[in-house]
């Protein structure tokens, strides 16, 4: 029995060390632990430890009444045995205790874990934010660098246009002035041509006279001599 509870103090020491440093056996007896507290094996790991526990009681009861029975004359025999059952009640009991502090270490460790790679996830989630901020700056700053050249580009088409305005405007101006010397010009033709048939008539009436009165045969006065 004591060699038993010694193999069983020696292996929950090492489990206690190889919980904690961080390493693949430290996972895969995390995973292990985790399956001791689950379904069935979790109500064995109780039972186990619920029967160990009774045993040291009552160890500890035989050692009582042994001590309450022979009083301060132990002889050597009953002193060997109770010395034997000391040892052995100290040793489930500092058996117990380090799977009490197993359990906790267990938990202990599996939070460490899952803090660790929350902050792990964190930490590239955090990465790849300023990363893309970087990006986001990068492409900002281009953007601006293109809204800058678009209103230097937009101004000089202002500019260009506000030009092309004016020569609009100014041909439109010359164009009104042409037009208004033209319409000068056709009234001016209008009279001409109002006042040479005027002319027309009264040549024509001045040949009529002529003709009747003898001047046919001169023919001064013909259409034909004046080319009308």
């Amino acid at each position: 029995m004591i060699y038993l509870l010694f193999t069983v103090l020696y292996a929950q020491l090492i489990i206690i060390l190889l919980l904690q440093f961080r390493s693949p056996l430290q996972e895969r007896l995390l995973v292990e632990l985790d399956g001791l507290k689950q379904g069935r094996a979790q109500l064995a790991v109780k039972s186990v430890t619920a029967t160990v526990f009774v045993v040291m009681m009552y160890i500890l009861y035989t050692v009582v009444q042994i001590h309450s029975r022979c009083g301060d004359a132990v002889d050597s025999p009953n002193r060997a045995i109770l010395a034997y059952l000391v040892l052995e009640a100290s040793l489930i009991g500092f058996s117990l205790f380090l799977l009490l502090i197993i359990d906790g270490l267990h938990q202990y460790t599996k939070e460490v874990n899952i803090l660790t790679k929350t902050l792990s996830a964190a930490q590239k989630q955090n990465q790849a934010y300023e990363e893309g901020k970087k990006k986001s700056a990068n492409e900002a700053k281009s953007v601006k660098e293109k809204i800058s050249r678009l209103r230097t580009e937009i101004k000089k088409l202002e500019l260009e246009c506000d030009r092309k305005e004016n020569e609009v405007e100014s041909r439109k101006a010359n164009s009104d002035a042409l037009k208004s010397r033209l319409e000068g010009l056709l009234v001016e033709y209008d009279g001409l041509l109002a006042d040479n048939k005027d002319l027309k008539d009264q040549l024509h009436d001045m040949n009529e006279r002529w003709s009747h009165s003898g001047g046919k045969k001169s023919g001064f006065f013909s259409w034909d001599q004046w080319g009308l």
